[in-house]
């Protein structure tokens, strides 16, 4: 009897230490994980060392962290990924868990999402049984632009609020903004970067930055794809199921928070920003997953933007945790429906290669100020995309072998190619260029081109060795959209053609429908 009690009083004390071993655990590791704008009062930002350092300790404060390069900058600095899971994930092995993918510093002057990201790693780190590692793996990239990252000066974001000390650039050390290369992939840091996406497939994927721009009452705008050709399930489902349960948390935890924008000069409209898929969260939308853009307010101070983006990527992480099973069904679907498509239907579905900005049909009511006063306005909020020009994706693609640097970019992307084993002679779809319109002026170092065409049926034959893409794949929307000739973001678009058109000849890239 007494050895029994003494079991009984031996549980009920180890029950109540347990909590305080948990806090004490929790305490140590928060001090051993503590951020460079924990440390310097929010102050400075962290360099790329000392995120790398900051990397090396959390791996070492938990087995349920690891890390990995999954690329390496233009001046050889590492890309670094964290990756919490319980069991260890696998890149390329099949896993039944839901995966995230959450991004900071693509423009390193916006730090405050590389610093939130920290926190959570540490967050994670410090609970051995964190709930979110049952059912996800989360990999985290706090330091995408890490070049850019180190080019600190107090000047480069005007007018952002903090830290004080300096903050990186926004381009990389070559001039690139990597958060418009993701269909060009120019840089070195974009092919890594979307060779992540391609190994991950991530159900989620969330891209942090600042905004400056209009002033406003919310600490942090969101935004979600807008590109009328990226799925519409996806798009229907983050807007009127996911972003609207994450908006009400977000104001239950005294976090202001609307869609992304900027009034117009009479305070009449609430504009939102392109619908191409150089953007990242344009790009992982057109790959068919869940894709969201956090912009943490420029305006307030550096840690209530730290605090923001934090609460902002939790929520979006329960959301993904707590829905895991609804999600995976819906992109599955999304795919499944897209690649069954040619065999039920023999024809595919739409795609809508150019659009124009309209408001949607009701007003809004969006927090901003009349001089300093706060004041609600009742606006059009011009972020819906109507298309323009549209055109039923074929069954595949051909192009010579002569085009190997196309070849080469659509398998950077995922996107299968296959070369002719034999001769092919048959029907295609060839576009006449009509016209050819350049920009005057040089974006991205690049002349932005746009061609009108007229299609007609010929008869054609290619050669071994030539070029195939077929659109039955589960990237087959991607590949489509940026082969075409009229699409407002491809291959065209960034000048990777123009020593193959002109007026009045053959685009390159010719369509096979049968």
């Amino acid at each position: 009897m007494r050895k029994e009690l003494c079991t009984l009083i031996f549980g009920a004390l180890s029950c109540l230490l347990l909590p305080v071993q948990l806090f004490a655990q929790f305490t140590e590791t928060k001090a051993d994980l503590r951020t460079i704008a924990e440390a310097s009062n929010y102050e400075a930002t962290s360099s790329s060392a000392e995120v790398e350092d900051f990397i090396v300790r959390a791996v070492a404060a938990s087995p349920n962290i690891t890390s990995f390069q999954y690329g390496e900058t233009v001046e050889g600095r590492p890309m670094t990924a964290l990756v919490c899971a319980n069991p260890p994930f696998e890149m390329g092995q099949s896993d039944m868990r839901s995966i995230a993918l959450v991004i900071g510093n693509i423009h390193s002057g916006e730090c405050c999402g590389k610093e939130a990201i920290l926190e959570l790693v540490r967050e994670i780190a410090s609970v051995p049984k964190h709930p979110w590692l049952e059912k996800m793996v989360i990999v985290f990239v706090p330091n995408y632009n890490a070049d850019g990252n180190d080019q600190v000066a107090k000047n480069n974001r005007p007018g952002q609020v903090g830290p004080v000390n300096g903050m990186g650039k926004r381009e990389t050390t070559e001039g690139y903004d990597l958060n418009r290369d993701f269909v060009k992939l120019d840089s070195q840091e974009g092919r890594a970067m979307v060779g992540l996406i391609d190994k991950l497939n991530p159900h989620m994927f969330i891209d942090c930055h600042t905004t400056n721009g209009s002033r406003h009452q919310y600490q942090l705008t969101y935004d979600v794809p807008h590109n009328p050709s990226s799925p519409e399930p996806i798009r229907q489902y983050l807007r009127e199921e996911m972003m609207p349960k994450v908006t009400e948390q977000l104001w239950n935890n005294d976090i202001k928070t609307f869609y992304y924008g900027n009034f117009d000069r009479n305070y009449s409209k609430w504009e939102t920003y392109g619908y191409e898929p150089r953007y990242s969260t344009e790009y992982v939308g057109m790959r068919g997953r869940l894709a969201i853009l956090s912009e943490a307010y420029s305006y307030i101070s550096f840690e209530d933007r730290i605090n923001a983006t934090h609460e902002f990527v939790t929520i979006c992480l329960d959301y993904l945790d707590q829905n895991d099973n609804r999600i995976k069904n819906l992109l599955t679907k999304v795919e499944n429906d897209w690649k069954s498509q040619f065999v039920e239907n023999g024809k595919a579905e739409e795609l809508h290669l150019r659009a124009d900005l309209q408001p949607f049909e009701k007003k809004f009511e969006v927090y901003g100020y009349n001089k300093d006063e706060p004041k609600i306005y009742n606006v059009d909020f011009v972020s819906n995309y109507i298309p323009t020009v549209s055109k039923a994706a074929p069954k595949a693609y051909l192009f010579s072998g002569d085009l190997k640097l196309i070849a080469a970019r659509l398998r950077a992307h995922g996107i299968k190619v296959e070369e002719l084993s034999e001769e092919w002679a048959g029907d295609v779809e060839v576009a006449t260029v009509d016209k050819i319109e350049r920009s005057t002026r040089p974006f991205q170092k690049h002349f932005m081109t746009t061609l009108d065409v007229t299609y007609a049926n010929q008869n054609k034959t290619f050669q071994t060795g030539d070029f195939r893409v077929s659109t039955n794949q589960p990237l087959g929307r991607l590949a489509a959209y940026i082969l075409e000739s009229q699409t407002i973001e491809g291959f065209v678009t960034w000048n990777y053609l123009d020593d193959q058109i002109k007026e009045g000849g053959e685009y390159p890239i010719f369509r096979v429908n049968k």
